[in-house]
């Protein structure tokens, strides 16, 4: 790869970008092409050749240096996201367009097509709305360079996909012009196209790991339960996301959303079929798209997502969750205040007030022993607006992050080898929440790829090479990064605090106190009772403002 110009069997003469002395990227390279909008997904097998180099070949080299397009949605939400995480926000925003299926490639310079490097290929988060894989904060050289630094090098690539109206509208009555869960599938079209490319970059097609946070850690989780027989890849790791995390809609939900939503359009929705309707959002302006409300919801009873797939967390504690066989180990992940995002945004919103009152009523409607919930967090009447929002967000985080991720692991490491993690090292940033004490939602990714490690403090800079150091090796040499959940009856976890060292526990010792009463209550509310409480009381508090 002398001068970072790559010449690949396949797609021919690619020219890269040097970041780094050891690191060349390969940036916003097109893995799919879309037909018309709303269609399906299909792999490239060649790229279109943007500009000319000088070089000896009569092929235009395509150049890979430049940051493409992320896919459509809302506009700045590379600085509401940053803001929302608690992040730094000095991220530039990035152009925006449909033709937005690529992928980045981060590789040593000095590898080769017979280097056969481990791959880790990443699936960004962002409620299935908003999101780059390309965003400062999600920058892989510290993660890279780490794993060069000990001698084990890794191809790292990051993947965007259709999101929002462009990636997740169905309307099962469109005559299939709008099939469902689209960025999902642009998911399977860009591991597709990995399996047949990726060894030109000097990757192991037969050696990759899939990591995805938040909507990405969802996304692996439903591929991972999908059924589908061809390998996508060996191992998944899964932060801050679930099936039971997320919400979804059946078929008929997502059609009644499609006539909502053509309404805000100024569609005719009375006088036209669901097909014609669906030719009118396919010829419209995409702003007008981009700037509908929250519709980046997943399609049950679906190929990818069958309904009896589709469990409940008491059917996944059960175990009655389908695992497919080639999945060979995984580690699912949540974060001690994952419901720090809902904190963030909703002390910028003037409607929302009296938090304490409004999230007690919720409890009284939807519980029969509301009481004991309050108890369990400390609400009351009289609570304060920010003490009471940091307590009910706590309680969001419990019930929707770490219990969906309890129920995946009990209900899948019979199936795969599984590790499970609580990672709780408080966010550093300081802005709204205070620094350092709230493991906030997306800090997780953050720290492991390293973004902003030269802005850490030296105790928290030395805790996360450590706890990197056990996701390399796990990527690279398939070392256990801990205990399997199976080899410790059922209950090693790896623990990740603010104070202290990182740790092996056993789950006993996390499950005390708040967390223990919470999955009683749980289990005293009836046979659905956390999803009761996440969907009854929660989300029902959550979405009240709207």
């Amino acid at each position: 790869m002398a001068n970072n110009l790559l010449e690949h069997a396949l797609l021919g003469p690619l020219q890269g970008l040097a970041v780094t002395e050891r690191l060349t990227q390969y940036r916003s390279i097109p893995y799919g092409f879309i037909k018309q909008r709303f269609a399906r997904s299909e792999v490239l097998t060649d790229v279109p050749r943007r500009k000319k180099f000088a070089h000896p070949t009569p092929k235009e080299i395509f150049d890979a240096t430049k940051q493409g397009p992320q896919s459509i949605q809302p506009l700045k939400s590379a600085q509401m996201d940053a803001k929302s995480n608690q992040l730094p926000e000095d991220v530039e925003e990035q152009e925006q367009a449909e033709d937005c299926l690529r992928l980045t490639i981060t590789v040593p310079s000095d590898a080769t097509f017979e280097s056969k490097l481990p791959v880790l290929v990443f699936i960004h988060g962002g409620a299935f709305f908003i999101g780059s894989g390309e965003r400062k904060y999600y920058e892989p050289l510290t993660l890279c360079t780490q794993a060069l630094n000990m001698q084990k090098p890794l191809v790292f690539v990051s993947v965007n996909y259709r999101l929002g109206a462009l990636g997740f509208f169905h309307s099962p009555d469109a005559e299939g012009l709008m099939p469902p869960n689209n960025g999902l599938h642009d998911q399977l079209t860009a591991f597709d196209w990995l399996r047949t490319n990726i060894g030109g970059f000097g990757g192991d097609v037969d050696n990759i790991t899939a990591i995805g946070q938040s909507a990405g850690g969802e996304s692996l989780s439903l591929h991972n339960l999908s059924g589908r027989t061809n390998p996508l890849y060996k191992r998944s790791i899964m932060f801050s996301g679930t099936p039971l995390t997320m919400p979804d809609k059946t078929p008929a939900e997502h059609q009644t959303n499609f006539v909502a939503q053509a309404k805000k359009l100024d569609i005719d929705t009375g006088n036209l079929s669901s097909k014609q309707i669906a030719q009118r959002m396919i010829d419209c302006d995409v702003s007008k798209l981009r700037d509908l409300s929250y519709v980046g919801q997943p399609c049950v009873d679906t190929e990818m997502i069958p309904h009896k797939d589709h469990a409940t967390q008491r059917d996944i504690f059960a175990g009655r969750a389908r695992q497919i066989d080639w999945l060979q180990s995984q580690i699912i992940s949540s974060c001690g205040y994952d419901g720090s995002i809902s904190n963030i945004m909703m002390r910028g919103d003037d409607k929302r007030k009296d938090h304490a009152r409004s999230f007690i009523k919720v409890a009284e409607e939807v519980l029969h022993n509301p009481k004991k919930l309050l108890q369990i967090y400390g609400i009351q009447e009289t609570t304060p607006d920010e003490e009471a929002l940091e307590k009910i967000c706590q309680f969001e985080s419990d019930i929707g992050f770490f219990a969906p991720a309890l129920a995946m692991v009990m209900g899948t490491a019979g199936k795969t080898a599984t590790y499970f993690q609580l990672f709780d090292l408080g966010n550093p940033f300081s802005d709204l929440l205070e620094e350092k004490r709230f493991a906030s939602h997306t800090w997780d990714i953050v720290a492991l790829l390293g973004a902003y490690e030269d802005r850490l403090p030296d105790n928290y800079a030395e805790k996360i090479r450590e706890w990197r150091e056990r996701y390399i090796k796990y990527v690279v040499d398939d070392e256990a990064p801990w205990k399997n959940f199976e080899e410790s009856e059922r209950s090693a976890m790896y623990l990740v605090p603010s104070a202290g060292p990182s740790m092996e526990v056993e789950l006993g010792a996390v499950l005390e106190g708040r967390l223990k009463r919470l999955l009683d209550l749980a289990e005293e509310e009836g046979s659905d009772g956390a999803d009761t409480l996440w969907e009854g009381v929660c989300r029902r508090w959550l979405m009240k403002g709207e």
